[in-house]
């Protein structure tokens, strides 16, 4: 049986600062066959080695994009690395034919600054976290990834417990170690 390999790629430019995402860090370090990739501590000059990251996600059967979500988008440095990673002729063809991305799967990990409740139609945002997510997914899916969905975790503004933090990183934990499907 082969083992799923595990990419974890983390965009925050405030790692440290961040107290959800650095637990759900803290959480996975220690789990076997999990690549933690940190862009903003690899490229703090944004000059991202494609080529490098090209060997990354074929090395990996699982791609986990870990991020906050700025202004409804993902932070800069992600989407340079989207830019400049996901090309043609390695992430996607205009033939038909399979990409090196083909049938791995992929999910987000977002943690969001305002409430879930926020995030409805009849929310201050007016539109679900989802429809904010869709141009991400529809990224992934246009690479061929296999998408999985996104696993949230809210109100990061209004100082959270520490008790929330744990138990989402638990979960976020399990999901990682299992390879399950996070459910939105």
């Amino acid at each position: 049986m082969t083992t799923n390999r595990t990419l974890v790629i983390v965009a925050h430019p405030n790692l440290t600062e961040s107290r959800a995402n650095a637990t759900r860090l803290a959480e996975i370090k220690d789990l076997d066959n999990v690549t933690v990739h940190d862009l903003y501590q690899a490229y703090p000059d944004s000059n991202i080695d494609v080529a490098r990251e090209h060997q990354l996600l074929r090395e990996h059967d699982t791609i986990i994009l870990q991020f906050p979500v700025y202004w409804y988008n993902v932070p800069s440095l992600l989407k340079a690395w989207f830019d400049a990673v996901l090309v043609y002729g390695f992430a996607f063809n205009f033939d038909g034919s399979p990409s090196a991305l083909h049938g791995k799967k992929a999910w987000l990990a977002v943690t969001v600054g305002s409430t879930m409740e926020t995030y409805a139609t009849d929310g201050l945002a007016r539109r679900t976290l989802e429809e904010y997510l869709a141009p991400v997914t529809q990224t992934l899916e246009f690479c061929q990834f296999d998408y999985q969905g996104f696993h949230a975790v809210y109100g990061m503004m209004f100082d959270p417990s520490e008790e929330n933090l744990i138990l989402d990183a638990k979960e976020y934990r399990r999901l990682v170690a299992t390879c399950e499907t996070p459910a939105a």
